[in-house]
């Protein structure tokens, strides 16, 4: 049996290990594929980081890669708010969401949501002989973060009350909120409802900063009546710009002929913004604007055509 050599121990190298070094580019590319709540943590780290998250470039492309994970979010009374990710919804439809009571004021109305972003009105009212004083203002609720802005707006409308009425002669204002690509601010729409037969335009779409919904011309009840609505020329999207605030009269589909029975809806579907409505109730009708703001561009998308028995109502979602 051969002699067992002995094993060399290995030379230890007294140069000393340089430092890994990750560019900060690399750095903001990873954190911006976390979400809030984790990168907030990670502000904490050390004071590279905190100023590499506060950068609005970092901002603006962990937007980007946020917006293709959507939240939702639940608005309860008592001024509670859950959100939640989409996909864990369609995963299991029976989830249980934690809200969160973090704002200090109540009696707040939901004007619309953009970037992550609540933008809710409180609304207020002193009623005199002659007038109803009704005072509105505006705040920015960020649910993922858990905070509030200040104060980012107010204004007072003097509404002249009608005795001989039960309401005024000017219905209240409505508002819709969207985000300016081109000056890269939030702005909210201000729009006037007349009396209370007045329709409103609930029926809205927000895409690459314009504001969209479907009006009804010469229309002036609450509810939807195709038995009131004579002709398919009296719909219309409207179409306002918020870069330039300027508005454009968009008209429907040549293939939409016929008043539906169910009120058509209004969304935004892969980018583009689309119009659908329900057809004798044997068709879902699903129509796509393939360049935003040509009429001409319209194309039919699909055809869904419902059995016998079903039975389905359109909402705006």
């Amino acid at each position: 049996m051969g002699d067992i050599l002995p094993v060399k121990k290995l030379c230890q190298s007294n140069t000393p290990s340089l430092p890994v070094f990750i560019p900060n580019e690399l750095i903001a590319e990873i954190l911006s594929f976390l979400n809030v709540e984790t990168i907030l943590q990670l502000k904490c780290v050390c004071k590279s980081w905190k100023t590499l998250v506060s950068d609005p470039i970092f901002v603006k492309n962990h937007l980007k890669k946020s917006s293709q994970k959507p939240h939702l979010a639940l608005i309860c009374k008592g001024c509670n708010v859950a959100t939640f990710p989409l996909p864990s919804l369609l995963k299991n439809p029976s989830i249980t969401v934690s809200s969160d009571s973090f704002h200090p004021y109540c009696c707040w109305n939901v004007v619309g949501s953009c970037n992550g972003l609540l933008c809710v009105v409180y609304i207020s009212k002193l009623i005199t002989q002659d007038f109803v004083n009704q005072d509105y203002w505006f705040r920015f609720m960020n649910p993922s973060m858990r905070t509030t802005s200040k104060l980012l707006g107010w204004f007072r409308d003097n509404i002249l009350l009608d005795h001989t009425k039960p309401c005024p002669r000017s219905g209240y204002f409505k508002f819709m909120f969207g985000y300016d690509d081109v000056k890269e601010t939030y702005k909210v729409v201000a729009f006037r409802v007349k009396g209370h037969l007045g329709k409103e335009a609930s029926l809205k779409s927000e895409l690459s900063g314009t504001i969209n919904w479907l009006a009804i011309c010469k229309y002036f009840r609450c509810n939807y009546l195709h038995k009131n609505i004579t002709h398919v020329d009296q719909f219309v999207i409207v179409i306002l710009d918020l870069s330039t605030e300027t508005f454009k009269k968009l008209l429907l589909p040549q293939g939409f002929d016929e008043v539906p029975l169910i009120e058509p809806v209004l969304s935004v579907l892969m980018g583009c913004l689309c119009f659908s409505y329900d057809f004798r109730k044997t068709e879902f009708v699903l129509w796509q604007m393939k360049e935003y703001g040509v009429h001409e561009n319209i194309y039919l998308f699909c055809i869904l055509v419902f059995k016998a028995s079903s039975c389905f109502s359109m909402k705006n979602l």
